[in-house]
């Protein structure tokens, strides 16, 4: 999958047991396990455990993260957010300031202190788009003192360290994920990486199929909406588009993001859609693998009601501090057969008796699914057999 083999190790976050839930559902079959969003926390339950596992207890490390940025932020002292500070929104990244959405929707250009930026390490940028801040403006121009605790984020591990952990945007309501039939080549793995990571955070994902006016998207189409996900099938440069209009009309009043790899139509969807945005776009290049066009994640005002957020196309999209058992239940199509193994503690890549294998086998479970799940476990996580 392109990203250098890398082994994490998943930290304690404040809930624990990050796959128990999932877990008990996919043991128990049951539609509540294949829906990507709103997955119910649960107590621990030491009955369960000891009937299905030796489960290793591990999170997810963007769960660690967002409680260690909440805390963190929670402890900035009162009047250093209140004394003639104002409510803001971060909006984008303009060079080396952060573009913050005062509460009249005009953008102002901050610095930040800092004692904050260094509060918290682990990241490659200590803000994201749509973390809500206080700022106000001092001699040498608008500084942010403070900022909320988040109620999600999305993240991944950086391209360029993998010890750190990329926050893509903060405080969202959906993810879009966008690829494309042809130019770049469809990437099944791609889809299935940003479905971990909304699935992992609770955000609802949407699958867009862009292009689709280059060949037949309606095996692609046919996986996806297996999994009870939203599917559009796009031509971006069509304003005219009927599926332009639906994605508009179930994105009014959230905070979505979109998504994908390098050259999918990521900005050109969203100024269709959006008329008079202005996100910059650019060229599949001679590779095929698309140019990186936008730079830094950018949120916008839309009519309606919400924000919509582009962010930058990437080749890569790593994952880090899972462990096998929590990237298997984070595929519902598979985590319906994790009871059924022989081995509670089953990676599904090697063991004999796997019931995920023999649902590959049967066509019961998509083969560029069960693909990207062995590359995540093998590559990213470095746990293959």
């Amino acid at each position: 999958m392109g990203e250098e083999s890398g082994k994490y190790k998943g930290t304690k976050g404040p809930r624990g047991n990050s796959g128990l839930g999932r877990l008990r559902r996919a043991a128990g079959g049951g539609r509540g396990a294949e829906r990507v969003g709103g997955i119910e926390r649960r107590l621990e339950d030491d009955t369960f455990l000891e009937r299905m596992a030796p489960v290793r207890k591990a999170s997810h490390t963007g769960e660690g993260l967002l409680a260690k940025f909440n805390r963190l932020a929670a402890e900035v002292p009162p009047e250093a957010a209140a004394a003639q500070a104002l409510d803001g929104e971060v909006c984008g990244f303009p060079g080396a300031l952060v573009a913050v959405r005062a509460p009249d929707a005009r953008e102002v250009q901050c610095q930040v202190r800092a004692g904050l930026k260094k509060r918290i390490a682990g990241v490659r940028n200590p803000l994201a788009v749509g973390d809500r801040v206080r700022w106000r403006d001092e001699p040498g121009g608008a500084v942010i003192v403070a900022v909320a605790p988040r109620t999600n984020q999305l993240s991944r591990a950086d391209s360029h360290n993998r010890a750190l952990i990329h926050v893509l945007a903060a405080n969202v309501d959906a993810i879009v994920i966008v690829s494309s039939l042809a130019e770049p080549t469809l990437k099944p793995a791609f889809i299935d990486r940003y479905m971990i990571l909304a699935r992992a955070c609770d955000v609802p994902a949407m699958v867009v199929i862009n292009k689709a006016d280059l060949g037949d998207p309606s095996r692609v189409v046919e996986i996806y909406r297996a999994l009870d996900l939203p599917v559009y099938t796009t031509s971006a440069t069509r304003a005219d588009d009927p599926e332009v209009a639906r994605l508009r009309a179930d994105l009014v009043g959230r905070s979505s993001v979109f998504a994908g790899q390098s050259g999918v139509g990521k900005s050109s969807l969203v100024n269709t859609l959006y008329p008079g945005i202005g996100a910059r776009v650019g060229d599949v290049d001679a590779s095929g693998l698309g140019r990186h066009t936008t730079t830094a994640a950018r949120s916008w005002l839309v009519p309606g009601g919400g924000r919509v957020i582009d962010t930058p196309g990437i080749r890569e999209c790593g994952i880090a501090g899972l462990t096998a058992l929590d990237v298997a239940l984070l595929y519902p199509d598979l985590a319906r057969y994790q009871g059924q193994c022989h081995f509670t503690d089953c990676t599904h890549v090697h063991e004999p008796g796997c019931a995920v294998s023999e649902a590959v086998e049967k066509g019961d479970i998509a083969f560029s699914r069960y693909d990207s799940y062995c590359s995540i476990v093998r590559d990213d996580l470095a746990l293959g057999g």
